[in-house]
């Protein structure tokens, strides 16, 4: 049974993070994208460093060798935000899809009409927005990317706000 109040505290953050988004999406585009730099920065050199500490060869090569890819990848995506944007913009459309497939499929799975019928919409939300990010690149990359991102936030915060309220006690 899902605990009601943490459920309206993560659909009302989800919510707030949306239209956030929506209101400055070229800014968290390419912060999201920063982020993601940074990440990949930050792996790839502790990847590099478990590399050095390891005393068996195969596994020094794979891990030097992923270490060495997560790192160049992510000063690539800090020295140029423009091009990392592009990329991302590609990865959330595959993403957004993923989503929407499994609410989908979790939404036919769940036998409250409520809970079933919200979760349908939001996969079908979903869906639809990987669809038209995948359709509109590049050219709209850098604003798409923090509008499709608002939207999905918003739409996972109206699910679990939905489910929050329908969910016996």
């Amino acid at each position: 049974m899902p605990n009601k109040s943490a459920l309206r505290i993560v659909g009302l953050l989800f919510c707030s993070s949306g239209v956030i988004a929506l209101a400055a999406p070229m800014i968290v585009s390419i912060a999201v994208e920063l982020i993601a730099g940074w990440l990949f920065t930050f792996i790839g050199t502790i990847q590099i460093i478990a590399a050095a500490q390891s005393v068996h060869r195969p596994v020094v090569r794979g891990t030097l060798g992923l270490g060495v890819v997560s790192l160049l990848l992510g000063v690539v995506l800090i020295a140029a935000p423009a091009a990392g944007v592009q990329t991302l913009t590609l990865l959330v459309a595959l993403i957004f899809m993923l989503s929407g497939a499994l609410k989908f499929a979790l939404g036919r799975y769940l036998s409250r009409p409520a809970g079933n019928h919200i979760l349908l919409m939001s996969g079908l939300v979903s869906v639809s927005l990987g669809s038209l990010i995948a359709l509109t690149l590049p050219q709209s990359a850098t604003v798409t990317l923090g509008l499709m991102l608002g939207a999905e936030l918003l739409s996972h915060g109206i699910a679990a706000l939905v489910i929050a309220s329908t969910a016996p006690d």
